[in-house]
């Protein structure tokens, strides 16, 4: 059979490519954050110092503590739930990586009228084997009860983006952009903006024309629809291309690309005991304005140490350095493109608290341009 893209209209043409690229399973899953299970354990010595010796062997005492305030409301210690903040760190990076932009593009732009909308999937490789992505995404719900697991026992190897971007060309070899996708598997939305600058544009005859065309730009990219986690993405991109015209129909065009990503996590007020409400433990009556508007506990005390169960993980920021290399297609209004990203060094040698090996990701794109 036979394929003649240029008979397809570009509506016609986005319409056909559309399911491919968006398809992917339902909105929420396995993979949204969790990191309020990412906690640090007591070790024995730690236990038997605090006065809970009892609960050596078992399995996060801090949560048996919270759940069972009056049991050992007695006791002159607390045993307060302790945040892992290299575990969040670790997790928190890689979700800023699978978000990261991606180039699908070559060098050059198509001139101040230009107008381009592409459908976009990519997937980037995480270090699913880590306790971090086990304790730190929810995981499937249990198929007989239905009811919400604690632990992802086998995380997805990969985090899959699916989206819609469109580009725009602006005067003096300027090009805009925008963003808009979903990460598969989870509940997150993921938008973004970019521009970039191809100074050779218009180039196109003599020695400038037999040179690659080159581009720098900046794009960013973040994740909504979840307070637990936060992450903003930024890439500064360098990137060479040289456009090959084949039979006056078809243009093909190799790029290579160099980014150096910018991730900036945090999160929201954590409950590391979600199964534990400390009003009701407490027996919540009000604040006492004579005590610096402290809590008043109507269930006297040794029952509120719940409280003391709330985090919050502040701005961390890791750095990435990743070489892009693919190829861009366009005939007539059709535009793809197909590339692969990874990392040119180990993410801790830069970055302490990534913990896990490097990671890559592969896109494609396709789309209509005007």
């Amino acid at each position: 059979m036979r394929v003649v893209v240029s008979r397809l209209a570009p509506r016609r043409l986005l319409l056909a490519v559309a399911p491919v690229f968006l398809a992917g399973p339902a909105l929420g899953g396995s993979m949204d954050p969790a990191p309020e299970r990412l906690q640090r354990e007591y070790t024995s010595d730690e236990l038997t110092a605090a006065g809970y010796e009892d609960l050596i062997g078992q399995d996060s005492p801090c949560l048996v503590v919270a759940a069972s305030a009056p049991t050992y409301a007695g006791r002159a210690n607390g045993l307060p739930c302790r945040a892992d903040g290299a575990a969040f760190s670790a997790l928190a990076g890689e979700y800023g990586y699978a978000i990261a932009p991606t180039l699908l593009h070559g060098a050059h732009t198509y001139g101040q009228r230009s107008f381009d909308l592409r459908f976009e999937s990519s997937i980037a490789t995480i270090n699913s084997s880590q306790s971090y992505w086990k304790l730190g995404t929810e995981g499937p719900p249990d198929p007989a009860t239905h009811a919400a697991s604690v632990r992802n026992k086998e995380p997805a190897p990969v985090l899959a983006l699916y989206g819609v971007r469109a580009h725009k060309g602006l005067p003096f070899g300027f090009e805009t952009g925008a963003f808009f996708g979903w990460l598969g598997q989870t509940s997150l939305f993921v938008p973004g903006v970019s521009v970039r600058w191809a100074p050779k544009e218009g180039f196109r005859e003599d020695l400038p024309g037999l040179l690659p065309d080159l581009s720098v730009g900046v794009q960013f990219r973040t994740i909504t629809g979840t307070t637990k986690l936060q992450a903003y993405t930024t890439s500064i991109d360098v990137e060479l291309s040289k456009r090959i015209v084949v039979a006056n129909a078809l243009e093909f065009t190799p790029y290579l690309g160099g980014q150096r990503l910018i991730v900036a996590t945090r999160s929201g007020s954590l409950d590391l005991t979600p199964n534990v409400d400390a009003n009701d433990q407490c027996g919540f009556a009000g604040y006492d304005e004579s005590r610096n508007h402290a809590k008043i506990c109507s269930n006297g005390v040794g029952k509120n140490s719940d409280f003391a169960n709330a985090h919050t993980y502040g701005t961390n920021v890791t750095y990435r350095t990743r070489v892009v290399t693919g190829a861009q297609v366009k005939r007539e209004h059709f535009i793809g493109a197909a590339e692969l990203a990874f990392d040119v060094a180990e993410p801790g040698g830069e970055n302490p608290s990534l913990v896990g090996g490097r990671q890559l990701t592969f896109a494609l794109s396709a789309g209509a341009t005007y």
